[in-house]
């Protein structure tokens, strides 16, 4: 008898792909991140400040004289996690508010239709801005103000993809067997619109890092002692004319391969649910 090894091979492609391995490396790193590191990422050392790379300070030292690598590190713990669940956030709200416009139509539609392009007509770094100033800075309006620019997304994502769902067999039937709206939308039409959902998560999760790292760097989201690459990037970014270039060019690589992993997962993704 012979075993295919298709699906085998091709599982082991997707988990030695380098975007896989990268968000692999970057996620265990920041779960080890207090045992890979011995120095506490908000502890300065007033005495060693902006120091080079060394065998001591892998990455160096930024101008407080907090250890880079150690910082860098830490800071997976806040931007993964933040992107990640503010993305799930949007599309937990957006993509059920799709699939309902979509089946029902109507007048929710029409007004929903004009929310979404409201929100999308400001560029978002100003929205961002706008919903600190009303909001306050902090980790939960963070998450919450992601989650606010991502529901128009999925929402129209979904939207798009259950119009053509209404008058299918399946639904007729369902709803000739008297399923109420909410069941056919849940049940029958959600789990039909997620195909190009799963394609663009990982899409909206790049965009998100790069949006967190945005807002640190000019002063809104987290800000320093914490860990964050964008504020680590600003806290460094004055030192770079003077040589001094490793506070910034260190997160500004993790911000980087982050990104450049994220949407080659979202690419592959979408080049396997369209094959």
């Amino acid at each position: 008898m012979r075993i295919h090894s298709g699906p085998t091979r091709s599982l082991r492609s997707w988990l030695l792909s380098p975007p896989v391995i990268i968000l692999a490396i970057l996620a265990l790193l920041g779960l080890l991140a207090p045992f890979v590191s011995p120095f506490d990422p908000t502890t300065p050392f007033p005495g060693e400040k902006l120091q080079p790379p060394s065998v001591r300070h892998w990455f160096g030292t930024d101008p407080l004289g907090m250890d880079v690598f150690a910082r860098v590190l830490h800071a997976t713990r806040i931007d993964l996690p933040v992107a990640l669940l503010g993305v799930l956030l949007g599309i937990a709200a957006g993509a059920p508010l799709g699939a309902l416009a979509g089946y029902l139509r109507g007048r929710l539609d029409g007004v929903l239709m004009r929310v979404t392009e409201v929100l999308q007509a400001f560029p978002q770094i100003l929205f961002a801005m706008a919903m600190f100033a009303a909001l306050g800075s902090s980790l939960r309006n963070l998450v919450l103000i992601l989650a606010v620019l991502n529901v128009p997304v999925y929402l129209k994502m979904v939207r798009s993809s259950t119009l053509p769902l209404r008058e299918s067999e399946f639904i007729l039937a369902a709803r000739g067997a008297g399923h109420s709206t909410a069941s056919l939308v849940l049940k029958h039409i959600l789990p039909n619109t997620l195909v190009p959902v799963f394609a663009q998560f990982s899409l909206s999760c790049a965009y998100a890092i790069q949006l967190i790292a945005g807002l640190s760097f000019i002063g809104l989201g987290v800000n320093v002692p914490e860990a964050e690459w964008g504020s680590m990037i600003n806290l460094g970014a004055s030192h770079i004319v003077f040589g001094q270039w490793w506070p910034s060019v260190f997160p500004g690589l993790a911000v980087f391969l982050t990104s450049y992993a994220l949407n080659g997962l979202g690419r592959r993704l979408e080049r396997a649910l369209a094959g």
